[in-house]
């Protein structure tokens, strides 16, 4: 008996710390369902550049300019809220928070790191406009940077506004001849879209992390939702969002080679 009961007392444990692995780790659906949402409309609005890329079909300027600003600020919104989501505990001892904003400082830096491979492989097959600091580079330091704003949580809404406001006012000069720290908070020339194709400043996009870290920190506190929501996990096409929500990193990297390729077989063919 007391072996048993040993053994039950053992499994008992062992049960505790799995569920306390899966609260600790746990993905909020609505998080991966609506980055997921966000990378579908990012590739249909790479298909309709591809297509114009490669002659076959004239692109609608407007139309590519809605689907942008409507999924980048999306992008980076969640960016923010994920980084806060991942802390497990409302508050976390010193050296907790040590440990998981160096945990995130590499995260950004790894992201970071791809964005320049990316540049470098832009630099063969778009010479004349490769990504010079694209979405990935820009996402890469917001998650480094938000190691220092963190702390503040729904007070990140004031940095938020200062820093949208002032890429608005970037936004408005016009320089010619921009050094690198210009391009790097936003301060562009007008035609810079002749130059790259793929251009995100820290000013404004922070802005909208930094939004994401407030709205993290009044709805998903403690890694915890605060509000109810419908079983999302029953629908089918819930689940499909979520699924590529989930692999968004990937899909991205290797979504643009595959309609390229595809296309560029298309146009060989015909």
């Amino acid at each position: 008996m007391d072996g048993k009961k040993r053994e039950k007392h053992k499994l008992g444990v062992i049960a505790q710390t799995r569920m306390h692995k899966n609260k600790s780790g746990k993905r909020f659906i609505e998080i991966d369902l609506l980055r997921g949402l966000a990378i579908i409309i990012m590739i249909f609005a790479h298909i309709l550049w591809d297509l114009d890329y490669f002659g076959i079909l004239p692109l609608n300027t407007s139309t590519y300019s809605v689907l942008h600003k409507t999924v980048a600020p999306l992008f980076f919104v969640l960016v923010g809220i994920s980084v806060f989501a991942g802390r497990t505990k409302k508050q976390l001892t010193t050296d907790e928070e040590k440990k998981y904003n160096t945990r995130l400082a590499v995260r950004g830096l790894k992201l970071f790191t791809l964005g320049m491979l990316l540049t470098i492989a832009s630099l063969f097959v778009l010479p004349e406009r490769p990504v010079f600091f694209g979405v990935l580079h820009c996402i890469g330091l917001s998650i480094v940077l938000c190691v220092f704003f963190l702390k503040y949580r729904f007070y990140n809404i004031l940095f938020a506004v200062i820093i949208l406001f002032t890429g608005f006012v970037f936004s408005n000069i016009n320089i010619s001849n921009p050094s690198l720290l210009h391009l790097l908070i936003g301060i562009y020339p007008s035609d810079i879209w002749s130059y790259t194709v793929d251009y995100f400043p820290i000013i404004p996009w922070l802005g909208f992390t930094l939004l994401g870290i407030a709205i993290g920190d009044c709805l998903y506190c403690g890694n915890t939702r605060k509000f109810r929501l419908p079983a999302l996990s029953n629908y089918t096409p819930a689940k499909i969002f979520s699924w590529v929500g989930q692999h968004s990193l990937i899909i991205y990297l290797i979504h643009q080679p595959v309609i390229a390729g595809a296309l560029y077989v298309f146009v060989w063919l015909i």
